[in-house]
């Protein structure tokens, strides 16, 4: 059975699983590709039959969940939005920067004119590099859909400027700390309507919920501690809080379909689970129900059988253990192979971390990373540019004449009747022997330095972080 993933930037990945695959299979082989570990910030959403966005639950079936099943279609959205320094992996700070663009594209989270110049000429030198005349204008309109002012691009490249000579990964990093300060930052939105009618967006984020109008203002929030209960039936799900009187009220709410109803419970006692408990309980994680036949076979054969089982909840990890887990295999993964720890910073790469014995920035990586990332990019590039511009796959061994240019191979070559760069018609297809990648790959050998942690990592709400003063890592 084949996935269709579509990633925040619109690029769509193919993943291949078996047919009767969790969805926790699938998103665990488009992780992989994309070479990141921290996995439980993550999810899979699809859309149902009211055109509501639904979460993919990662314990179950996909085939049970999904009505098409040829191919899924599914998109890779964060699920838990944490604190930027809690982010381990620069791969991860990016998707979880493409997911909050979308955010302030469709206004959920706001920005002031001050945080939206600034966040704009953060975006324009980790997208386009130092300065430029057009850069400000292109990432205004980008990001906010419409034409800006004089003034706000005055301001744009202004601060533009003063980040010349900023890395990628650095300015990455200070706009998610920028919009983390945000309201409505991590917050999870849900569409409904009160017992008036009046349509209403339900929010679910770390400290509570929000009862926002359709434009995002805000009508009520409710924190986690006054809860008592939340249920849902078909559509409807029922929240029982208790006033500031000590009298408990419950709040009703409809949605647009009973599967609409049940995420919004989901997602209640998920992010509850992930922000505010130290682990996640039995009660919830092994909280299931079972179909007819897993039913039958449960009263006739064993009780603990696992037949039929359908989870409720997918939640496995609070943000802790996640944070936790992720620094270990971070750690573990440094000294094994280096495609998993984030290029252009010493491993693992914790911003907090500073490093004897050379020049390091404030974005925790030295000199010497620095210059190794350059060259690893060259390199990428010049193997890139060495693959066929067709089918990407083989490398470029084949030349059309009489235009001489060589941009494919062999078996792409024979199926073109004019060259794709000139449009020239094409006499016949010379072979040719081009450098190989493999042959590229010689000239880069990794080393592997040896650092000293002079500072401990910071703790992450009551994490006992086990780094000695002196720990060696490679």
């Amino acid at each position: 059975m084949f996935c269709h993933v579509t990633r925040s930037d619109s690029v769509v990945m193919e993943v291949e699983v078996d047919p009767k695959a969790n969805g926790e299979d699938c998103l665990n082989k488009v992780c992989e590709k994309l070479g990141i570990i921290e996995v439980d910030y993550f999810g899979l959403q699809f859309t149902g039959n009211g055109g509501e966005s639904l979460w993919l639950n990662l314990r179950n079936r996909i085939s049970q969940q999904m009505d098409n099943v040829s191919p899924c279609r599914l998109k890779l959205r964060v699920k838990f939005f944490v604190e930027p320094h809690l982010i381990l992996q620069e791969q991860t700070r990016h998707l979880f920067l493409l997911h909050v663009k979308e955010e302030l594209q469709r206004g959920s989270l706001r920005l002031d004119a001050e945080q939206a110049s600034e966040l704009c000429a953060l975006l324009a030198q980790a997208e386009l590099g130092d300065y430029n005349k057009n850069a400000a204008k292109y990432c205004y309109t980008h990001l906010y859909r419409q034409e800006p002012n004089p003034a706000t691009i005055n301001s744009i490249i202004s601060k533009h400027k003063e980040l010349e000579g900023m890395g990628r990964p650095s300015a990455e990093y200070r706009a998610l700390q920028l919009v983390s300060t945000v309201e409505n930052y991590g917050v999870e939105w849900h569409w409904a309507k009160d017992h008036e009618g009046q349509n209403l967006a339900i929010g679910v984020g770390p400290e509570g919920v929000a009862v926002c109008r359709e434009d995002f203002t805000l009508i009520n929030r409710i924190i986690y501690p006054v809860f008592q209960m939340a249920t849902h039936s078909g559509k409807n799900v029922n929240l029982t809080v208790t006033k500031d009187t000590g009298d408990s009220v419950v709040l009703d709410f409809k949605l647009v379909s009973s599967k609409a109803a049940k995420g919004l419970y989901r997602a209640i006692t998920e992010i509850h689970a992930f922000y505010r408990c130290d682990t996640v309980t039995s009660a919830v994680m092994m909280q299931y129900s079972r179909d007819f036949k897993g039913h039958l076979a449960s009263l006739f054969l064993n009780e603990n059988i696992d037949l039929g089982k359908k989870y409720v909840f997918d939640i496995q990890r609070t943000s802790k253990e996640v944070y936790d887990h992720t620094r270990r295999a971070l750690f573990s993964a440094g000294a094994v192979s280096g495609g998993v720890i984030p290029a252009g910073r010493c491993p693992p790469s914790l911003s907090p971390l500073h490093i004897l014995g050379e020049d390091g920035d404030e974005d925790g990586s030295c000199k010497s990373c620095r210059e190794k990332h350059l060259l690893e990019e060259k390199l990428q590039r010049l193997q890139e540019a060495l693959l066929c511009a067709l089918c990407c796959e083989e490398e470029i061994n084949a030349a059309f004449c009489p235009c001489g240019h060589a941009v494919c191979c062999q078996g792409c070559a024979a199926q073109l009747q004019c060259c794709p760069v000139c449009r020239s018609e094409v006499d016949h297809i010379q072979h040719v022997y081009l450098p190989t990648c493999a042959s590229l790959l010689n000239l880069a050998v990794p080393s592997k330095p040896t650092y000293s942690i002079t500072r401990a990592l910071p703790q992450h709400r009551g994490a006992e972080i086990d780094y000695t003063d002196s720990e060696k890592i490679c």
